[in-house]
């Protein structure tokens, strides 16, 4: 299940449930970002189809003769087997493959299909790929990009027998631009388009390397026409609108301190090396710190859309070691193999990917990543990074500055608020993931993540919360709720001789604002400052020493509810009720330890520094859900416990679910689609669920591989304060799509720039007719757009003057508009409505439909 929600059910599922016997959730799948896997596919240089199923790798270079050998192998996914824990083997998973001798010094290659909707041709049973590929000549030192055309024949295609039957290429041809100039670099990654190319080179275009190049062709794939190379950080500010729609370009890349990479040729550049860039250019992956060879090979990184437009030295498996070995050539198949993905959006079409499935890690949006220099396989979540709640977020593994060098003395935050925490005393970043894993190493134990900070007394990690405007929420300005979400790992001698006084220690520490306290007793407690008043919950649950918890604290300001979890399971604690507001402050935030730094083994008078290892620390400025917590409590088996939890009150509020989401006004915006949906799949779901006629395929929907019921929501009446939500059916199909698969099916919808447009509402009614649903809305967009698929009871054309004056003035995305439409269907006797199409100018084509529930929500706490 996608991790699309900040909230839960309630008790009135956990009380089905019970009464119906047999139910059984759909199976759990772990989290593998802190898992690297061995697979047989191993080479220097690769690429991968845009299927994800043909791998080329280059295994063989011959210096004397300039002769590379290129091995084509067949990804067989329904080869893929799973061991009881839900880790898959890729052991069967390659064919052995064909090879073929290439001349003129080849080494990394990219494709580059000019239709990438049809990657392969069916022939007499075999499949047929002929994909351009695009390669430098680098064996005499002129880096100069050339391309070939490729024929890779595929017999039995689809089967876990699956085998290259014939591998083949053709004549070469250089790339030039639109001045005739070479291009030169070395390892080209491409969009699937064919008309971004992003490669390792230089500022100058002479050969040079060490730097991210890219370069736009309006022509997918061709030779020539290709624009004069520019450094990646200066596409924000390239006047090409072809370039502009990539969201790579949306915005100026930073590094992971906030320091803006260079926007001219001579600024302080993205180093880096190795890249792949996604299918659609939202993300690349590059290499960006030298190993021991003084080439960049380490620190495996994120940059684009999903990061906040900043470096991301990525913490977890794909980084398991800080030198551990030279990190090269990385590539995915997007989400071709999801479990989740509907047969017809596969390749080829209709095949279920429900029994082998890449993947594994059930979260939010998940690359799924294959090493060929490594041999392995990784899977990193982007969704846990574009959080709007985010105060602070940090992975604690090592900073990565902007001139791509490792800093051990600091760690980033992800929140993007750049709140980089810095170590003092003996604090450290441990040099490897082995630290983080559960004892025994179970995907099924919890644990942390990647990298994490150890301080082994009188150390600490501080944070300085700066806010000069005071408009920060939760620093400068007062908040409504907050969460608090940490791993940990106690010494396991700890408390090894105290046995006098009060030997408490601080885990976490903000004067004036909350502390968490390491009691003697191997308990937790809690204390936040609400309304001026320290506010303490007491001792929580006893925690093991030498093993890793997963502990997080909630606040509902609105009705003053705090709730405790360990390993993403409430504890059920009688915990103090304090309605009101709250806020951190200013100055600085110590994480291992208090201000003082207290160096004592066992502090007598307490106030002491904690011994152990601290992880994946964050700050959220509203009140999580227990399913929210869940999903980020790695290694905990929480599920079944965190969807019958009752989220607090304060939760349904629009903009404690999308901030952006504040008053009428902000109805047609992507914040709003969000929050309606969330209300909806939380609240909507339980109150659906306990009047529903239909309770047991109600059930299904909930406890299914599916994200849970309503969670479409349509606005039917708005005042200054409230917002009536009318949720979508209860029978419906939610799937993610791409907005490259959307824009196929209307143009108009390319990107989430025009995600509430008429264009993207007529791309999700047809993909959901196509389905065998008559009415379709994108309900959220991650790093892709998700529609909910429904049937309505009503389809007809109305004139736009019969639905109201807004409507009227011909723009149906109009907060106004949206709101007539539903009263126009209410009036028909249904319960809301959206406009699918537009006929013709004075028309709109209105789908009206009866609600799983209808019901009203504050905008604001």
């Amino acid at each position: 299940m996608k991790k699309l929600l900040s909230g839960t059910l309630g008790v009135v599922l956990g009380t089905a449930l019970a009464g119906l016997p047999g139910t059984v959730f759909a199976e759990g799948r772990p989290s593998l970002v802190n898992t690297r896997i061995g697979t047989p596919f191993g080479a220097n240089g690769h690429s991968s189809t845009v299927d994800g199923r043909i791998f080329v790798g280059n295994i063989r270079e011959d210096q004397a003769t300039t002769t590379t050998t290129w091995i084509a192998r067949v990804f067989r996914p329904e080869a893929v087997t799973y061991d009881a824990a839900g880790k898959p083997s890729f052991a069967q998973a390659f064919s052995a493959g064909k090879t073929v001798a290439v001349r003129n010094g080849e080494n990394a290659l990219a494709f580059c299909f000019t239709h990438p909707a049809q990657p392969y041709a069916l022939s007499s049973g075999v499949a047929v790929y002929q994909p351009f590929i695009f390669d430098s000549m680098m064996f005499n030192g002129d880096n100069v990009f050339r391309r070939r055309t490729t024929d890779i024949r595929v017999s039995q295609p689809f089967t876990t027998s699956a085998e290259i039957a014939s591998f083949t290429t053709g004549p070469l041809e250089t790339l030039r631009t639109v001045t005739g100039a070479t291009i030169r670099g070395i390892e080209p990654t491409m969009t699937s388009d064919g008309r971004l190319l992003i490669w390792q080179g230089a500022p100058a275009n002479t050969g040079g390397i060490d730097h991210m190049m890219y370069a736009y062709n309006p022509t997918p794939c061709a030779a020539t026409g290709w624009s004069t190379p520019r450094p990646l950080s200066m596409m924000f500010n390239d006047p090409n609108a072809g370039v502009k729609r990539y969201p790579l370009a949306w915005k100026r890349l930073k590094a992971a301190t906030g320091e803006d990479f260079g926007d001219t040729t001579s600024g302080a550049l993205v180093r880096g090396a190795y890249a792949w860039v996604d299918h659609e250019g939202r993300n690349l992956l590059y290499i960006a710190v030298t190993y021991t060879d003084g080439a960049r090979r380490e620190a495996v990184s994120l940059v684009g859309a999903d990061t906040n437009w900043t470096a991301y030295h990525i913490d977890g498996a794909i980084n398991t070691d800080r030198m551990d070995i030279a990190h090269l050539f990385y590539s995915g198949p997007m989400w071709n193999f999801e479990q989740e993905r509907l047969p017809s959006q596969s390749f080829p079409p209709g095949q279920s990917n429900a029994a082998h499935y890449l993947p594994v890690t059930k979260t939010h949006d998940v690359l799924a990543l294959f090493g060929s220099n490594t041999a392995d396989y990784n899977e990193v979540d982007l969704g846990e990074l574009m959080d709007p709640f985010h105060l602070l977020f940090l992975p604690m593994n090592e900073l990565v500055t902007r001139a791509g060098a490792y800093d051990l003395t600091r760690t980033p935050d992800l929140s993007g608020r750049f709140f980089t925490g810095t170590l003092v005393g003996g604090a450290s970043i441990s040099p490897g993931n082995a630290l983080t894993r559960s004892s025994p190493d179970s995907l099924w134990q919890p644990h942390g993540k990647g990298k994490a900070l150890v301080v082994p007394g009188g150390s600490a990690l501080t944070v300085n919360l700066a806010d000069p405007s005071g408009t920060v929420p939760g620093v400068g300005a007062l908040v409504r709720g907050l969460s608090v979400e940490f791993a940990v790992r106690p010494d396991a001698d700890i408390q090894q001789g105290c046995t006098t006084g009060n030997p408490y220690r601080y885990l976490m520490h903000k004067a004036g604002g909350l502390d968490i306290i390491y009691e003697a007793s191997n308990q937790v407690q809690f204390s936040l400052v609400v309304n001026g008043q320290r506010v303490r919950l007491g001792g929580g649950p006893v925690l093991p020493v030498g093993q890793w918890s997963h502990l997080a604290y909630t606040w509902d300001g609105t009705t003053g509810v705090f709730h405790e979890y360990l390993n993403g399971v409430p504890t059920n604690r009688t915990l103090p009720v304090a309605p009101g507001t709250a806020r951190l402050g200013t100055g600085t935030l110590s994480i291992g330890a208090g201000a003082n730094l207290d160096t004592q083994r066992c502090p007598v008078n307490g106030e002491g520094s904690f011994r152990g290892a601290i992880d994946e620390v964050r700050i959220f400025t509203h009140a999580r859900s227990n399913r929210s917590i869940c999903m980020t409590a790695h290694g905990a088996n929480c599920r079944e416990e965190a969807i019958q939890h009752t989220p607090s009150a304060g939760q349904f509020v629009m903009s404690a679910q999308a901030p952006a989401c504040n008053g009428t006004s902000a109805l047609n915006s992507a914040a709003c689609l969000s929050a309606m949906h969330r209300a909806c799949a939380q609240r909507g779901a339980s109150d659906a669920l306990a009047n529903s006629t239909n309770t047991w395929n109600t059930i299904l929907q909930l406890v299914s591989n599916r994200p849970p019921i309503s969670l479409a929501g349509v606005p039917v009446t708005s005042t200054a304060t409230d917002l009536t939500v009318a949720c979508a059916p209860i029978q419906h199909e939610s799937v993610a799509v791409t907005f490259e698969e959307l824009a196929r099916i209307h143009a108009g919808c390319t990107d989430e720039r025009g995600v509430t447009s008429t264009h993207c509402t007529a791309a999700a009614h047809r993909f959901c007719n196509s389905q065998g649903w008559t009415t379709g809305q994108v309900f959220e967009v991650t790093s892709r757009p998700w529609v909910g698929c429904f049937n309505s009871g009503l389809r007809t054309d109305v004139e736009k003057s019969v639905l109201g004056p807004v409507s009227n003035l011909g723009d149906y995305t109009a907060p106004g508009s949206r709101l007539e439409v539903s009263q126009w269907c209410r009036t028909q006797g249904y319960g809301a409505g959206v406009v699918q199409e537009l006929p013709s100018a004075t028309k709109a084509h209105v789908h009206c439909f009866q609600p799983a529930v209808t019901a009203p929500w504050r905008y604001l706490p």
